[in-house]
């Protein structure tokens, strides 16, 4: 039995459990697939029962695919008197092994096929153009020596008659995957003015040149104006800023937990708006439970509705673009909002302003509300255009109720989600270091040394006392122990300062 003293003693020196790092995450909302409309909710369902993956996982990756077809050809008419892009942008957050690329492979399967079919179309051109580039350089050369004698009324005549030398085809891209903003610009100018920045791998989108000390703010202002439809400035040495009119772009970034945080933890992001244009979904995922039957018969109504919706979704996009073939601007047609869809609208705005107020359950993610009515019109014409052609005038009140009901759904994970993840950073990357001190370090003692040339490699560039603010943070959370006074033994070497590991796996 042991006496009062050794109680004393086993309380006072008793470790705690270490402390969770971040905020533990509520379950989200079900996806309202019934809102997409027929067509869309049966190809939404169809992958995610092919590939085993949520339905908002799925649904992320075809609703990208429909912006990326529709937004050259429309634009959404508010009721404010305001023509929008109908441009969506797009994060999904899962971990790696929750099949994201194969999901995205399936809903884009039909841009890519046309994207594959512009370059073989190109490569023909280029032969074509260069024959007749060869001619009309032949043909201005003849004409200059003979009206050369006749003056300069003539030569410009000549060259008039003969016309613009031919340019360029457009460069067969549709989506762009990772790279810098000015190399997106520059697709811009020499692509199709409607392009998708996207991405499986967001991750090297987030830690790329793009997103850089250097060019970050210079990133997201440029994808801000993107999404706003405001012309994009392209900077070059020689000739200064030139600005690029009616260009669209989607974005859909797929990125794990833990790089989710970042992106919507980074104070810069929110300050810029950035962070409110994203519509976020980050489902529960399914590792674990994606059991297969291997004598069940298949259903053939999967490859059917992912068929329709490939079929329908080529046909849109190979449809002629609506621009100036000189600039190659888009002149997308205005889409408006009937009365009674006006009407829902407005009541809808007005209902967000009561919820961003003071006291409001919205305030906290004031900045993403303010734009939702915006985005449950970019949402419904989407919507309208994929269910009904490019023929339809307007949107109905039932396809902008659809708009809403989706819309809502990225409200519930802003709340949820925001609220979670945009902590401090350095609980992020304390997360980071404190799963592998769990899972890769096998001695009792750590060092900011070892952590930096051994630790996770997003740890590794950073300096000392960053390394000691995030090791801090385990402190206070009990994943580590107070510095150890007399120092240790680390890899084999002796070190002045060092701590013990608390969490092992």
């Amino acid at each position: 039995m042991a006496t009062a003293l050794q109680k004393i003693d086993e309380a006072e020196f008793a470790r705690p459990e270490p402390l969770p790092l971040v905020g533990e995450m509520v379950r989200g909302a079900e996806y309202p697939l019934d809102s997409l409309g027929e067509m869309i909710a049966a190809a939404v369902s169809a992958i995610s029962r092919k590939v085993m993956v949520p339905t908002a996982l799925a649904a992320n990756s075809v609703l990208s695919a429909c912006s990326l077809a529709v937004q050259p050809y429309v634009n959404v008419g508010l009721p404010t008197d305001q023509d929008r892009p109908v441009s969506l942008f797009f994060v999904s957050v899962a971990e790696s092994g929750d099949r994201k690329s194969t999901t995205d492979d399936i809903a884009t399967s039909e841009i890519g096929t046309f994207q594959r079919d512009l370059q073989e179309q190109h490569a023909r051109m280029e032969h074509e153009l260069m024959a007749r580039k060869l001619a009309w350089d032949t043909s201005k050369s003849e004409a200059l020596t003979q009206t050369k004698k006749r003056g300069r009324e003539a030569i410009e005549q000549a060259l008039k008659d003969l016309g613009p030398r031919p340019q360029d085809p457009m460069t067969p891209v549709i989506t762009v995957r990772v790279g810098t903003t000015q190399g997106l610009i520059k697709q811009f100018e020499h692509a199709r003015p409607s392009l998708g920045l996207m991405s499986d791998e967001g991750g090297s989108w987030l830690g790329g040149y793009g997103l850089s000390e250097d060019s970050r703010l210079f990133t997201v202002a440029t994808l801000s104006d993107l999404w706003d439809g405001k012309p994009v400035q392209r900077l070059t040495a020689g000739e200064g800023s030139t600005s690029l009119y009616g260009r669209r772009l989607t974005f859909h970034m797929m990125i794990q937990p833990i790089l989710a945080g970042r992106l919507l933890g980074d104070a810069e992001f929110k300050g810029q708006g950035f962070l409110s244009r994203l519509l976020v979904a980050q489902p529960e995922s399914l590792a674990g439970t994606r059991f297969v039957d291997p004598h069940a018969p298949v259903d053939p109504s999967i490859a059917a509705d992912i068929d329709a919706f490939g079929r329908r979704l080529a046909l849109i996009i190979r449809s002629q673009l609506p621009m100036d073939e000189e600039t190659r601007a888009l002149k997308p047609k205005r889409l408006p909002l009937s009365p009674m869809a006006s009407q829902l609208w407005w009541a809808f705005a007005n209902e967000m302003e009561e919820r961003i107020g003071k006291g409001g359950d919205l305030a906290d993610v004031r900045g993403f509300a303010t734009k939702l009515p915006e985005q449950a019109a970019r949402i419904a014409a989407v919507l309208a255009v994929f269910q009904h052609g490019l023929k339809v005038e307007e949107i109905e009140d039932e396809m902008l109720a659809n708009g809403i009901s989706v819309a809502r759904y990225y409200l519930s994970e802003a709340v949820r989600l925001f609220g979670v993840a945009s902590p401090n950073p350095i609980l992020m990357d304390a997360q980071v270091l404190s799963d592998w001190l769990r899972d890769k370090w096998k001695e009792n003692l750590i060092n900011v040394g070892a952590i930096q040339n051994f630790g996770p490699s997003q740890l590794r560039k950073k300096n000392a006392d960053q390394i000691k603010e995030i090791v801090a943070a385990l402190v206070r959370h009990d994943h580590l122990s107070d510095r150890l006074p007399s120092g240790g033994m680390v890899s084999g070497k002796k070190v002045r300062e060092c701590w013990r590991v608390q969490v092992r796996g």
